[in-house]
């Protein structure tokens, strides 16, 4: 019998308006289609079609309505646009349409740049010299997009063995060029070096375990070549050091460093790792590398606009990569960068909790600090890639050679400064856990170090006397400015070293005064 209290269960009876629709087996969600970055594909498309034409018009001499320089802006914007397609469309047609250009057009560049070699080659392959770079370097974007979607073993396999294949070729045919010591060939052959470690790393990434190790082991062998083969040869050649010596030896440690960083398990090679990817999984890496291109962008029109000026009439003389490096806008630029980067490494850490979880870990003070500064170091350091690239684009497009020797001595001058200037930030993000004040205090303290350049006209002291003398050595212009005329003493470098290790060694005992309490 039914009562008021027990009601049959009857699945096939419409709710009344008091009662609930009954829960069921969850529908087949159909994931939406990206039409809107689909509609940025097609005007992409459309882009890159005008700027292809506009630069092959004066090749094939047809009248065309876009200039050159403008089918260059449309032809960047247009891969710009295509690459943002690429990187988030997961369609299968998509990822093998973008797949089987980028091998094409590399097998093509490939085969192009071989040809440089033959006896024929300078007058049959000169065009792809200004397009290699750029387009090896466009070309590894697009194969990692593809990489990253890719579900597929063969297709995964195929563009994986591309990539490392490239790869090989590059690192050999950079090395044949570092050694020909031709201020031409040495310029290629240390960007071909860099692109080649850039494929291999990719290539590593999508390898299976086992071939991995093996391609690490290749890099690390690799740049302890390059080590030994620099370190030799410029003590049987006099004039080997400088540039392709150098350039072997720095380029070799390199190499080696990236084998390190993915074989080793050392808990400080693993922390440093760990926080160096974490600049590139967080969103500061892309405004920052986004913000710094245009920042450079400007300063190298000011530079052209400089040579344009004053090159003719004879007044600007070699080094004119001074006038590049030495300016307002790096300077500006730096004050704002360094603190972004080292606001949160100890101050993150602190306030969100897991620095004590950190800490329980087999590490220890040190370490943790120690990595956390090397990998700050490092970003910094590749921030500075954009600035040097568009010097590639004036020796191209320019046509004549400058010398980029004294860039070499600047970079050594501009590692000094900047470990120093990372490790005060260290230092202010390991004193309080709220990273604005953190950023506000390396900021101050980059500006009283940049007080240092104006204080002796202040204080009128005398050239070559013992104070003047003393902030010179404190200025990092000053030493900016020596270093870009091609000359540097280790004396130059003491106090910013000596500042990197005071810094460090506060934010240790920082850290370690945490045990006190």
């Amino acid at each position: 019998m039914v009562t008021r209290a027990i009601k049959p269960k009857r699945d096939d009876m419409a709710p009344a308006a008091w009662q609930t629709i009954p829960e069921k087996a969850p529908s087949v969600v159909i994931e939406s289609k990206p039409t809107f970055t689909r509609i940025v594909a097609a005007v992409g498309l459309l882009l890159t079609a005008i700027g292809v034409l506009a630069l092959l018009a004066p090749v094939w001499k047809f009248p065309y309505m876009v200039g050159t320089g403008w089918g260059m802006v449309w032809l960047s914007l247009g891969v710009t646009l295509l690459l943002l397609h690429a990187l988030t469309d997961k369609e299968e047609q998509f990822r093998r349409v973008y797949g089987m250009v980028s091998l094409l057009v590399l097998f093509v560049l490939v085969g192009g740049s071989g040809l440089r070699y033959l006896p024929f080659g300078p007058k049959t392959a000169s065009w792809f010299l200004s397009l290699s770079i750029p387009s090896f370097s466009v070309l590894l974007l697009f194969l990692g997009a593809v990489l990253r979607h890719e579900t597929q073993g063969p297709w995964r396999v195929l563009l994986t063995r591309a990539l490392l294949g490239v790869a090989g070729l590059m690192i050999f045919g950079g090395i044949v060029n570092v050694n020909l010591f031709r201020g031409e060939f040495v310029a290629e052959g240390s960007l071909t070096l860099i692109l080649g470690l850039a494929y291999a790393m990719v290539a590593i990434n999508y390898l299976p375990e086992s071939q991995a190790h093996g391609a690490s082991l290749g890099l690390g062998a690799v740049g302890l070549f390059c080590v030994i083969e620099g370190v030799a040869r410029s003590m049987v050649t006099s004039n080997f050091l400088v540039p392709a010596g150098f350039i072997l030896i720095v380029l070799g440690l390199i190499y080696f460093a990236v084998s390190l960083g993915i074989l080793s398990d050392l808990p400080f090679v693993v922390l440093t790792r760990r926080e160096l990817a974490s600049f590139f999984y967080s969103p500061i890496a892309y405004p920052v590398f986004l913000g710094l291109t245009v920042i450079s962008l400007l300063g190298f029109f000011d530079f052209v606009r400089v040579i344009v000026r004053y090159g003719p009439m004879g007044v600007l003389f070699e080094p004119i990569v001074s006038h590049y490096a030495f300016s307002l806008v790096p300077v500006v630029a730096q004050l704002f960068v360094v603190p972004i980067l080292t606001m949160r490494l100890l101050s993150e850490e602190q306030r969100t909790g897991t620095l004590e979880v950190l800490l329980t870990a087999p590490v220890n003070e040190p370490t943790v600090v120690l990595s956390k500064f090397f990998a700050a170091l490092m970003f910094y350091m590749v921030m500075w890639l954009p600035w040097w690239l568009y010097l590639v684009s004036l020796r191209i497009v320019g046509g004549e050679e400058f010398d980029y020797r004294p860039l070499l001595i600047f970079v050594l001058a501009l590692l000094s400064t900047g470990a120093g200037f990372i490790s005060m930030g260290l230092f202010f993000s390991s004193v309080t856990r709220n990273q604005i004040i953190a950023a506000v205090l390396t900021f101050v303290g980059m500006m009283g170090h940049l007080s240092t350049l104006l204080l002796p006209g202040m204080l009128r002291l005398q050239d070559g006397s013992t104070e003047a003398e003393i902030f010179k050595y404190i200025s990092f212009l000053n030493l900016w400015q020596t270093s870009l005329s091609g000359l540097l003493a280790p004396r130059y470098l003491l106090f910013h070293i000596s500042t990197t290790v005071f810094f460090l060694f506060l934010a240790i005992k920082v850290l370690e005064s945490r045990k006190w309490k």
